[in-house]
């Protein structure tokens, strides 16, 4: 009768018959999560989904640990309530889903990260992120709005004589309208960089779908902060980076100095240039219209 290996966090607890394995579910030794093999598999499965295997004579090894699928070290989503609720906004509804999405994450940021959906295309959390990101950025212009009407030469030097109330407006106006086009850049461009970033640290082994969701799904809440006046922005950019850390550690599966290492570096030298870059085009385009 061939031994069944059984392995926990990728360290293994050994070989067991079928009827010492049936004994260690009834008594907790062993967990339905744990992850078991046996001459013919080709890879790891679950304890729950030995109910029914034929009993060989064990021939080969088991494939090292190290072989374990992705998927398989992450809890399957295809049954049961995916997260964050943005991915069930067709059952909760479109609003509900928002609201919840933004608070999962600022509550229960590990949790909502370590139950992320992984696959489902990358168009959802674009949306998500577009959505939140659009209305706050929106909200922050019009901050900066209030505070150069009410002391432009302060805000804007010189360039303020040269510019009335209407061509303000205007150029608040039309920098809302490109928010949406630059931030879905920025989020393709940034989530690019960090998942470039965490291959050469030889932290990833997920596909970029993966990066880009956890990339959206923590930028987006974060952008709340942008709603306080004065110190939004600052306080956007600390939530941001805390966010994307606890978000990679959990969806990459990578240890917590090289999440953090791994969102830094790029963040200081990369992603700081695009926002720059993305703000200064809208001004330049805004500028040559007026003129």
């Amino acid at each position: 009768m061939n031994k069944i290996h059984i392995a926990r966090d990728r360290q293994s607890l050994g070989q067991f018959s079928p009827e010492e394995v049936a004994e260690g579910l009834a008594s907790g030794k062993f967990l339905s999560t744990d992850l078991a093999w046996r001459e013919p598999m080709e890879t790891w499965k679950p304890l729950s989904e030995f109910a029914d295997l034929p009993l060989t004579p064990p021939s080969l090894p088991p494939p090292a640990l190290s072989q374990v699928t992705a998927e398989l070290d992450v809890p399957s989503q295809e049954e049961g309530e995916a997260e964050p609720a943005w991915e069930r906004r067709k059952q909760i509804g479109n609003f509900s889903a928002l609201v919840e999405t933004v608070r999962q994450v600022l509550a229960t940021p590990v949790a909502t990260f370590k139950s992320m959906k992984r696959r489902g295309g990358l168009s959802t959390p674009l949306f998500f992120y577009l959505v939140v990101i659009t209305l706050t950025t929106w909200a922050a212009m019009a901050y900066q709005l209030t505070v150069i009407m009410m002391n432009p030469e302060a805000m804007l030097g010189p360039l303020a004589k040269s510019l009335s109330t209407a061509s303000l407006i205007g150029i608040q106006i039309l920098s809302m309208a490109l928010a949406p086009f630059l931030m879905a850049a920025v989020a393709y461009c940034s989530a690019w960089i960090f998942h470039l970033v965490f291959q050469l640290l030889g932290s990833s082994s997920q596909p970029f779908e993966v990066t880009f969701r956890a990339y959206c799904y923590a930028v987006a809440p974060a952008s709340v902060f942008r709603l306080i006046p004065i110190c939004g922005d600052f306080l956007f950019f600390i939530a941001g980076l805390v966010l994307l850390i606890l978000a990679f550690r959990e969806t990459l599966r990578v240890d917590g100095p090289r999440a953090t290492i791994g969102v830094i570096l790029p963040s200081l030298l990369c992603c700081g240039f695009l926002w720059a870059a993305g703000a200064l085009t809208a001004g330049t385009v805004a500028q040559g219209i007026l003129k």
